[in-house]
C-alpha cells in the first residue's frame, strides 16, 4: 500500500487534476440527466476518461461524476497499488487478512443539508436515466447506480456490510431495488420478509471509492476491512444506527418494507443486454443527508468498462491466486478477462511445456469461476492476449493439426448468460493452440480476415470455405469491430450448440439472443457527439 489515507471523491478529482489531467474530462456545458450523461460516456468510450459534469440542468447545486473505475489502472491505484498487475497479485491476500481495526466514529456531521420526512424527496437528486428501456415495466427510468447499501448486523457494532443494488426511484420518498447477488444484503432482506421485519439500511452515493471495490469483492465487514487498509473515519447517522463514511457525498437513510413489491426493471446489465430478473424489493426514504454542493456519483451501466472492472478485477485476483496455490508447473502463465467478454471469455498463454498443462490450466479457469467462465483460449507460448491473436493462433493450430480442445455439456452458468439453454445450463469449452505471436489482420467491407503463416480465420456474417476457423456473427454485430465480435462470442455462443468442430475446420456461430440491447435515443447521442467534437 502506498498511501495512508483513502481517496474521497473530492480528493480523487484533485489528484487527477494535479497528476493525470488527461484522465479527467470536465464538462462545463449544461447537461441533462436524461440520457445525456450516458451519451457523453458512449461518445468518449475510446478515450475512457473520468467525466465530471459541472452544470446539471434542473440541479444547480450538484455536479455529477462517472467512469471513475473505467480504467483498470485507476481502480488499482485507488486500492493503493501502483498498477493492475500488483492489484491482481496482492488484492486477494488483502481480502483474506483477518485484522479487525476499531472504527473511528465522530459525533460531528459533514452534511450541510438534512432532509427528513416529506422533505426527503428523491426528485431533488440528479438521478439519471441511462437507457431508453430502463424501468420500462413501469415507465420510470431513473436509476441510482452508484449507491452502496449499508446494513448493520444483529449485534450492534460487530459488523457492517456493503452491497450493490440497482435502485429505481419510483416516488418522492420510495424506491424499488434488485438485490439479486445472493450476498449478505439479499439474505438479510429475505429473512426480514419471513419474519415481517422492517430493516433499516443506508444507501451511500459517492462514498470513498475504495468502498466500491470492497463491496464488489464479496467479503464480510467492509467498514472494518477498509479501516485495516487506510485511515478511515465515520460519523453517526441521523435516523439509522449505521455509521456513515465521513467523506460520503449523499446518504439516503432508508427502511425496507417487507410486504411491498414493485415490478422493477428491466435495466441495462453487465452482459450488454437488458436484465429482467429482479427481487422487486421496495424501500422508503427516511432522510437524505448531503454535503454542500454534493457530487453525485453514477456508475455507467450495461457492459461499460467501469461496470465490468468493478465486479471482474477483484474476482480475477481471487481466481488467479487460487490457481497459483493449486496448479503445478514451474513456468509462467497469464490469463486476462477482456472487458467486452463480460467475464464469459478468458484469453491466456503458458510457457510451461509439461504435457497436458495447457488444457489443465483452461479447466482450472472453468472450475474456479464456474458461474461465468464459458469459453477459454489458451496458447502454448507467449502471445498477445487479444482476440485477433487468439483466433489467429487457433486457426494456425487447426491447419497444423495441433489443435486441442475440451468441451463439456449442461454445465452450470449464471442466469444472466443470454446464450444458456432452456434448462438454464450451457456448454463450456477450452481451446488450446500453439500459434506464433505474428498475424496480419485485413478488414474488408463486411468481414475481417486474420492471416498467420499457417492458417486463416474469417469473421463474417456468413460461413465460407477455405478458412480454418470461421466466426459467424449476426447482422447486428459489425465483423470489423473486434470488441463487438468478442462480445458476440462471449454472450451469443453456447459451446455445446454453436461450435462445430471437424478435424480441419472449426465454425463458431453467434446467435442473436432474445434479450434487448440497451440504447439511447439516436438524436441525443448525435447531439452529444457534435458538442464534444466541436469543443475538442
Amino acid at each position: 500500500m502506498q498511501r495512508e489515507n483513502a481517496f474521497s471523491i473530492r480528493s480523487y478529482i484533485q489528484y487527477l487534476e494535479e497528476n493525470f489531467p488527461n484522465e479527467l474530462l470536465s464538462v462545463d456545458d449544461e447537461t441533462s440527466t436524461e440520457y445525456e450523461t450516458t451519451a457523453y460516456y458512449l461518445a468518449l468510450k475510446h478515450k475512457n476518461p473520468v467525466i465530471l459534469f459541472k452544470k446539471l440542468r434542473g440541479f444547480p447545486d450538484f455536479s455529477l461524476i462517472t467512469n471513475i473505475f473505467g480504467s483498470e489502472n485507476r481502480l488499482a491505484n485507488i486500492a493503493g497499488f501502483k498498477d493492475t498487475e500488483e492489484f491482481i497479485k496482492r488484492w486477494d491476500s488483502v481480502m483474506n487478512d483477518s485484522t479487525k481495526n476499531t472504527l473511528s466514529i465522530s459525533e460531528s456531521s459533514p452534511f450541510s443539508r438534512v432532509l427528513v420526512g416529506e422533505d426527503a424527496d428523491l426528485t431533488k437528486l440528479p438521478i439519471p436515466t441511462h437507457y431508453a428501456l430502463d424501468g420500462s415495466n413501469s415507465g420510470i427510468g431513473r436509476y441510482i447506480t452508484g449507491g452502496l447499501s449499508a446494513t448493520s448486523e444483529e449485534v450492534p457494532g460487530e459488523a457492517f456490510n456493503l452491497s450493490f443494488a440497482r435502485i429505481q426511484a419510483i416516488g418522492r420518498n420510495s424506491f424499488a431495488f434488485d438485490a439479486g447477488s445472493h450476498g449478505h444484503f439479499w439474505a438479510k432482506l429475505n429473512s426480514a420478509i419471513e419474519l415481517n421485519l422492517k430493516v433499516d439500511f443506508d444507501i451511500i452515493i459517492g462514498a470513498n471509492p475504495i468502498y466500491y471495490i470492497l463491496a464488489a469483492s464479496f467479503i464480510d465487514n467492509e467498514y472494518y476491512k477498509a479501516s485495516s487498509i487506510f485511515n478511515m473515519k465515520f460519523v453517526k447517522g441521523v435516523l439509522n444506527d449505521i455509521p456513515i463514511p465521513e467523506d460520503a457525498e449523499i446518504v439516503l437513510e432508508a427502511q425496507f418494507l417487507p410486504k411491498v413489491k414493485f415490478n422493477e426493471g428491466p435495466f441495462a446489465e453487465y452482459t450488454g443486454y437488458m436484465g429482467y430478473d429482479s427481487t422487486q424489493f421496495v424501500g422508503k426514504v427516511k432522510s437524505i443527508l448531503m454535503r454542500k454542493n454534493p457530487i453525485y456519483y453514477d456508475i455507467q451501466p450495461s457492459n461499460a468498462s467501469e461496470h465490468i472492472n468493478l465486479f471482474s478485477l477483484p474476482r480475477s485476483s481471487s481466481v488467479l491466486n487460487s490457481m497459483k496455490r493449486v496448479m503445478p508447473g514451474r513456468y509462467g502463465y497469464r490469463i486476462v478477462w477482456p472487458h467486452y467478454g463480460s467475464r464469459f471469455l478468458a484469453l491466456g498463454y503458458t510457457e510451461d511445456k509439461t504435457p497436458g498443462f495447457s488444457i489443465q490450466l483452461g479447466l482450472s479457469i472453468l472450475g474456479l469461476d464456474p458461474l461465468w467462465n464459458k469459453i477459454v483460449f489458451i496458447n502454448n507460448g507467449i502471445t498477445p492476449l487479444t482476440l485477433e491473436a487468439s483466433l489467429g493462433n487457433l486457426a494456425s493450430s487447426i491447419k497444423e493439426g495441433y489443435f486441442r480442445y475440451f468441451r463439456v455439456s449442461k454445465a452450470i452458468i449464471i442466469s444472466s448468460d443470454p446464450s444458456r439453454d432452456q434448462s438454464g445450463t450451457s456448454g463450456k469449452i477450452v481451446f488450446v493452440s500453439k500459434g506464433l505471436p505474428t498475424h496480419r489482420v485485413t478488414k474488408n467491407q463486411n468481414e475481417t480476415v486474420i492471416n498467420t503463416e499457417m492458417g486463416k480465420a474469417l469473421i463474417s456474417h456468413g460461413a465460407k470455405k477455405d478458412y480454418d476457423l470461421v466466426i459467424v456473427v449476426p447482422n447486428s454485430v459489425d465483423p470489423l469491430n473486434l470488441d463487438e465480435v468478442g462480445w458476440a462470442i462471449a454472450t451469443m455462443v453456447n459451446p455445446e450448440r454453436d461450435i462445430v468442430i471437424k478435424s480441419s475446420r472449426v465454425v463458431i456461430k453467434a446467435r442473436n439472443p432474445q434479450e434487448e440491447i440497451p440504447a439511447i435515443p439516436s438524436e441525443i447521442l448525435k447531439k452529444i457527439k457534435n458538442v464534444y467534437h466541436s469543443s475538442s
